[in-house]
């Protein structure tokens, strides 16, 4: 009975971890799209509130898994070692990296005077350190749940980081292009029709 509880309180904050991060990127998404300055803002705000979860989310998962590994499913799985190894890096990853820089976007699109973002607000939108994080992240999250489900051995779990990480850096590569196409095919219309 204990163990279905602290399972589920487990699967809850895996939940939770993977809904936070899903809507930060869909808030960093329709920031990085945003041609008015006020919508960027927004966004931003959203984003900054949502990368506040992770940390509770890691608690939920973290507090009952360790209770997991000590009574039942024990250090020497390679899915469980390493699911808490990205775990702990995204942990850190997030207020780091993620936090610090959604938070100097904010700060930007409040100071921002304009109706139109400035190219430097612009420019730490499309901060790829930022995407390479957001996406990576997101990518890690997928392949945690992947590892709970089917929980591979040592080298199926590096192969599923491996692969969680090259599909987030090619992500965020394929994101920041087609925004900054679009943003630029924008502004030429709107400069062409004045």
């Amino acid at each position: 009975m204990l163990y279905n509880i602290v399972l589920f309180i487990h699967i809850l904050g895996a939940v939770v971890m993977f809904v936070a991060v899903g809507f930060t990127l869909l808030a960093m998404i329709s920031m990085l799209y945003s041609t008015k300055t006020e919508g960027l803002r927004n966004w931003a705000a959203l984003a900054v509130k949502l990368d506040g979860l992770l940390p509770f989310s890691v608690i939920l998962i973290l507090v009952p898994g360790l209770y997991l590994v000590f009574t039942s499913w024990g250090w020497g799985n390679s899915w469980v070692d390493i699911s808490l190894a990205m775990l702990l890096f995204m942990t850190f990853m997030g207020p780091i990296i993620n936090l610090r820089r959604l938070k100097s976007v904010l700060n930007g699109a409040i100071a921002e005077t304009e109706l139109v973002p400035s190219a430097g607000l612009l420019e730490k939108v499309r901060d790829r350190t930022l995407w390479n994080s957001v996406l990576i992240m997101t990518m890690l999250t997928i392949s945690i749940l992947f590892l709970m489900t089917v929980k591979l051995t040592m080298s199926g779990s590096i192969i599923t980081v491996v692969i969680a990480i090259i599909l987030g850096l090619f992500a965020a590569n394929i994101l920041i292009s087609r925004a900054t196409k679009t943003f630029s095919s924008t502004n030429s219309k709107t400069t062409s029709m004045k």
